[in-house]
């Protein structure tokens, strides 16, 4: 067979060089493999026909209309596993577990999310892996975690983010939780292997020493709250209270006005009906201030209802927002959604379209700006768009090259070519089933395979050569120290200097940097950034000190204030620059470069930084300088148009958008990859490079399954009450406990044990419920799948007659990966985030008190992640870093300070 290559390119790729053992499954892992692969690593992705559930859940429902359904013809698994080659492995016998380890031995990176046990179990687990390699970065997410007392409890991406609190921050009072709409904590699962993948080997190969990193799916989730656990463990207010989650607005009517839930207080800030009453015509609108209310009542022709003094002001509209709401949305419905959104930014009013699959693919005219949708061939499934990285790098390609490989396409080009097997040792494996199941029809390209020799490499190079180690290229500049700046940091990015000009929009970005050990330098104004007038504050008291806000997103960062509009100012700038390894900005388009401190000119100072722009639409576009806010990128990026309640819950409901600043955090996640995959270039090549990342992208890419659906199949998914939005309606997963409280219920049927159902069985039996499952009959996989309906209807029976900790703990106990929806309330005391050390003791010396903050999603085996100092004060850091480090008197700060520079 015919074997396609990978589409050329005239530019390097950042991770060229690197081998990725590709162990994962189902989502969250094949997502983040992908992403290493656009990057330019070579993944090898290793699998079993008889196991890949990802090869077989989406293949019905995302395979092109007239392609017969089979293991090559999901356009979903297509889309998640773009850039890699494949092998098929019986790892469980004892031939296909040393082709594993011998894999193992000539690669740099290991990727898995299974549960656990597994790789312990099959004897190559981390301490197996150093064996082999000493040297290899393996990175690993299971559901809890490796480590801690719940550690063999298992997840799925919905009940990760029931377990995490997220599923409680999405809704409205009074209702049951929304959910997610999609599985976001697959796909920001993967984000989070992909960036320690990244840290970690920008760590070796800059030090040599490998490591093991640990995720937990679950813990990922819980740093993604936002403000609401700060609020919780310094102010002790709990988020079980009236109002609350308020839906899209950022508080809810009638209710104490308290800001742990989106960012800064707006209203209106909310959804609205739009011309034709489609079941997607919808758009967001918020106003942040007194004057956009005012160009908002303009634009709508000031009807007498707007010009009431009661609106005027901020207070009033958060207290009239049900009558202001309804006027607005009068208007709303008189204009076509991008039409209504051109208006209002055309006079300054910050309005975005609720976008569904299909107009992000086919309406979006920035996407289509962006080239975020880039078709590529498939050899089974034809010609289709396939999601592209939301960054644009000026010196690296980032783009997808070759499409999913076919099962076991690359066997013989990696066991043969690569790991040296004799061709007839590659034909008698598969007889002998080492390669493939002996009970399981090949595909004709297998036996194509057998007939023929060695062809050339799918890389276009000589396939022996070995996987460079870049810890023998020269190490970067820098060295400034760790986060502390005195080298005590300790991180895996220890050494690395970032200065950050950031509001909410990449603040994320800079934590996640300085946490992971950066020496983060944030400049501020003078007066302070503003995100420092964020509430919550401790014990209810503004001040840009007390913002807990604030704290949360600027932990581990040292701070210096710089007014870069005096030349004064700009001059300290590019000094600082001249010495740092990133710039990180938020800023908006042609800002900097007007005051003479773009890339183009810092790199005259210092060719080798790298500088990143993180803003809402990137640098070129047509909607490049619209204003957003989170709530208006959930809108455009698509999770809105697939997270909500089905009308049988809750008539007439609108679209929802999770709260917890998720956007930024999308916008972030991928910043940091494109950042550390720069900087994994420099450390090989001394080139620097200039980034262009744009949150809208980031938040288009995050729904999952639902935008290659309509890619493949042309069907619009549609919003389902606490699980998945779905073409058609779906299994509910969503279940209220005795004590009135939810769980989500994840694989009661579907892919389990006989012995799993024999235990639920039993389970239901001692309460008297479990019907006819003690039955021999469902001892029979086939049996099982037949009564899926009938199980699912006896657990929906069950599920209500115990308590929501019951439910919990006695399906995990099953190999049921259920989740308590549970609050931010109930993580604090939980004792497996106690055992992983999860909690972290802040002082804030100048307050005489310590404080309990959330720590990081991962446990690096040697460099460690952690919160290592609180949120800088105002200009704390300024005699520190311009005096000592840029050598300034303290005469030269009293008069820089007296003229309002610093």
């Amino acid at each position: 067979m015919a074997q396609p290559q990978a589409t050329p390119t005239d530019m390097p790729r950042p991770l060229a060089g690197t081998r990725v053992v590709d162990f994962t499954w189902v989502r969250a892992g094949p997502w983040a493999a992908r992403w290493l692969g656009a990057l330019g690593a070579e993944v090898i992705k290793v699998e079993w026909p008889v196991t890949e559930r990802g090869r077989r859940s989406g293949a019905g429902g995302s395979t092109p209309e007239g392609i017969e359904p089979n293991l090559n013809s999901s356009g979903t698994f297509n889309d998640g596993n773009a850039n890699k080659l494949g092998v098929t492995l019986n790892i469980r016998s004892e031939q296909g577990l040393e082709l594993a380890r011998e894999l193992i031995s000539i690669s740099d990176l290991v990727i898995e999310n299974f549960s656990s046990r597994v790789m312990r179990s099959w004897g190559i687990g981390y301490d197996d892996m150093r064996k082999l390699r000493p040297d290899i970065v393996y990175v690993s997410m299971s559901g809890f975690g490796h480590t801690g007392r719940h550690h063999s409890y298992t997840t799925m991406g919905p009940s990760a983010q029931a377990l995490s609190g997220l599923s409680y921050l999405s809704g409205l009072p009074d209702q049951p939780p929304a959910g997610w709409g999609w599985s976001y904590l697959d796909d920001t699962g993967g984000m989070y292997i992909a960036l320690s993948s990244l840290t970690a080997l920008y760590h070796r190969n800059t030090t040599g020493e490998g490591q093991h990193v640990d995720l937990s799916q679950m813990m990922i989730g819980i740093t993604l709250n936002g403000s609401s656990l700060l609020d919780l463990t310094v102010n002790g207010r709990s988020t079980v209270r009236e109002g609350y989650p308020p839906g899209n607005r950022t508080h809810w009517p009638g209710t104490q006005v308290v800001n742990n839930y989106r960012g800064p207080t707006m209203a209106p800030h909310n959804s609205y009906r739009t011309l034709g009453g489609g079941y997607n015509d919808w758009c967001a609108i918020a106003c942040a201030s007194d004057a956009e209310w005012g160009r908002l009542v303009g634009l709508m022709g000031s009807p007498e209802w707007a010009a009431s003094p009661e609106l005027a002001s901020l207070a009033g509209r958060l207290e009239h927002q049900e009558d202001m709401d309804q006027g607005i949305e009068a208007w709303t419905q008189t204009l076509e959604k991008y039409d209504l959104m051109e208006r209002c930014q055309g006079v300054g009013v910050r309005a975005m379209p609720v976008q569904s699959t299909q107009d992000r693919v086919d309406n979006d005219p920035q996407l289509r700006h962006r080239r975020l949708h880039r078709e590529l061939e498939h050899p089974y499934l034809g010609t289709y768009r396939m999601q592209n990285a939301p960054f644009i790098p000026s010196d690296t390609s980032v783009t997808n090259h070759r499409p999913s490989p076919l099962i076991g396409q690359h066997n013989q080009w990696v066991f043969e070519g690569l790991l040296g097997l004799g061709h007839q040792e590659l034909v008698s494996g598969y007889e002998e089933g080492i390669f493939w199941p002996r009970n399981m029809a090949r595909y004709p390209y297998m036996d194509e395979m057998m007939e023929q020799g060695l062809e050339s490499s799918p890389l276009g190079r000589n396939v022996l050569t070995p996987s460079f180690s870049r810890r023998d290229a020269a190490v970067p500049l820098g060295g400034k120290g760790g986060a502390n700046g005195d080298g005590s940091g300790g991180g895996p990015l220890s050494g690395v200097r970032v200065l950050e000009l950031c509001d909410q929009k990449g603040q994320f970005c800079g934590k996640l940097l300085a946490d992971l050990g950066a020496d983060v330098v944030k400049i501020e104004p003078p007066g302070g950034q503003s995100t420092r007038t964020v509430g919550p504050f401790l014990d209810d008291l503004p001040h840009r000190e007390r913002s807990i806000y604030f704290w949360h997103y600027n932990g581990s960062k040292r701070g210096v204030t710089l007014d870069l509009e005096s030349r004064n100012g700009q001059e300290l700038f590019r000094r600082l620059a001249a010495g740092a390894d990133v710039v990180l900005e938020s800023q908006a388009p042609g800002y900097l470069p007007s005051l003479g401190l773009g890339y183009d000119q810092l790199r005259e100072l210092n060719p080798q930084l790298v500088m990143c722009s993180l803003t809402p639409f990137g640098q070129t576009g047509p909607w490049r300088d619209y204003a957003t806010t989170d709530l208006l990128h959930l809108a455009a990026g698509g999770q809105m148009g697939c997270c909500g309640y089905e009308a049988v819950d809750l008539e007439d409901a609108p679209p929802i958008a999770p709260g917890g600043g998720q956007a930024w955090h999308m916008g972030s996640h991928y910043a940091y990859i494109a950042i550390t995959s720069a900087l994994i270039y420099r450390a090989a090549t001394g080139v620097g490079q200039y980034i262009d990342a744009s949150v809208h992208d980031a938040c288009a890419l995050t729904t999952e399954n639902h935008l290659p659906t309509y890619i493949y199949t042309g069907q619009i998914v549609r919003r389902q009450t606490g699980r998945h939005a779905s073409v058609t309606p779906t299994q509910r997963t969503l279940y209220r406990c005795k004590d009135g409280r939810y769980v989500n219920i994840q694989a009661v049927a579907a892919n389990v044990l006989p012995r799993q159902v024999r235990g639920l069985a039993e389970w239901m039996d001692r309460h008297g419920m479990a019907d006819d499952l003690l039955d021999e009959s469902y001892q029979d996989p086939a049996f099982i799948q037949g009564k899926n309906a009938h199980i699912n209807e006896l657990v929906a029976r069950f599920v209500p007659t115990i308590t929501q900790q019951e439910a919990f703990q006695g399906a995990q106990e099953l190999g049921f990966p259920w989740g308590a929806i549970r609050r931010p309330d109930d993580l604090v005391d939980d004792g497996h985030l106690g055992d992983r050390q999860f909690w972290v003791q802040v002082e804030h010396p100048e307050l005489g008190r310590t404080f309990t903050y959330p720590g990081g999603a991962a446990i690096y085996g040697h460099t460690p992640w952690r919160l290592s100092r609180r949120a800088p004060l105002v200009g704390e850091h300024n005699r520190e870093i311009l005096g000592g480090e840029l050598g300034l008197t303290s005469q030269t700060l009293a008069l820089l300070t007296e003229n309002g520079v610093v």
